[in-house]
């Protein structure tokens, strides 16, 4: 089983690009939404070197990285690197939807990368693996993707419109309200299932997210994994667990008062020390919680004060990998 590695890197301070972004925005029909033009999404602060050395230290089984970028390249890498593919966008993204600025968007083609194998892993460059993996933390026996979500009640998601488009497309679809949002974690998928729901629901999936920045019409990624789980294709996981047992999220036996069975659960296994997390990501204290939980994987989220989070990596992954000049 052979189970590829995607990432979206991008360098918002390089000047090209800067340009291109700039001139994008002046042609834009409308106005972006204000979080999707924000610095902190094109903002590079070597993260990626660091994720590059997680994998490295804690899953040395991935069979190949690809690297999506927009005509460019970190200036560390090492690009000769045979397990290294630098992917454009320009070779799996329709051409009359460049340039794209939108990593919602960029996200719906991934299943459309040259060479891409059946399974594969897809991060951003702020996500991170925090001890070792093996491949069935990702894929179940079946080889079918095993994603982690967050609780969230269905009816307080309004607010957070990409998601909520999300969840009203599966409803609309298959009659089922998911009371789950996406965690910013490393997401498992299979190309094959990408592929035939894109082209299924192309009206409701690249249609709407054919925007150059991000828009409120968009819908986020977690359309895939829910399609799956509909279909009976994946199973949806907490992103932390009691113990060694992870917790399945089951659409049809959640009720009003799971939500609530589930906060409770997570605090008293807080308060008795029996929780573990699968992923972190909380922003605020991020560096002491990952001393104390030791998740599998966490994500950074650049929130503009980096120096504390980068003092963390280079002392977690201090040595080099082989992806480096």
């Amino acid at each position: 089983m052979k189970i590829d590695l995607v990432y979206l890197w991008v360098d918002g301070n390089d000047e090209k690009w800067l340009a291109k972004k700039n001139a994008a925005l002046v042609k834009n029909d409308k106005p972006p939404i204000k979080r999707g033009i924000s610095d902190n999404h094109w903002r590079d602060n070597e993260e990626l070197k660091y994720s590059l050395r997680s994998v490295e230290k804690f899953a040395p089984w991935i069979n190949h990285i690809f690297i999506v970028t927009d005509e460019q390249s970190p200036k560390w890498l090492d690009v000769k690197n045979p397990k290294i593919t630098i992917v454009d966008l320009k070779e799996y993204i329709p051409n009359d939807l460049l340039p794209l600025f939108n990593s919602i968007a960029i996200e719906m083609f991934l299943w459309n990368i040259p060479g891409l194998s059946e399974y594969f892993i897809y991060a951003n460059d702020d996500m991170f693996f925090g001890k070792p993996a093996e491949p069935g933390f990702f894929f179940d026996e079946n080889r079918n993707p095993i994603t982690i979500f967050k609780g969230r009640h269905y009816t307080n998601m309004r607010r957070m419109s990409t998601h909520w488009n999300a969840l009203q497309t599966i409803c609309k679809h298959f009659g089922i309200e998911y009371s789950v949002s996406l965690k910013h974690a490393i997401e498992p998928f299979r190309k094959s299932y990408m592929k035939e729901s894109a082209e299924k629901f192309y009206d409701e999936i690249i249609v709407p997210n054919s925007t150059p920045f991000r828009d409120k019409q968009n819908v986020k990624r977690m359309i895939y994994p829910l399609i799956d789980n509909a279909l009976g294709r994946n199973t949806i996981v907490m992103n932390w667990r009691v113990s060694q047992k992870r917790i399945i999220y089951d659409h049809k036996k959640e009720s009003a008062a799971r939500p609530v069975y589930r906060k409770l659960l997570w605090f008293f296994a807080t308060v008795f020390g029996f929780i573990k997390y699968d992923c972190f990501d909380k922003r605020q204290l991020i560096v002491t919680f990952l001393k104390i939980y030791r998740p599998t994987l966490f994500c950074v989220n650049d929130n503009g004060n980096f120096d504390s989070i980068s003092k963390f990596l280079r002392k977690m992954f201090p040595d080099k990998s082989c992806f480096e000049l």
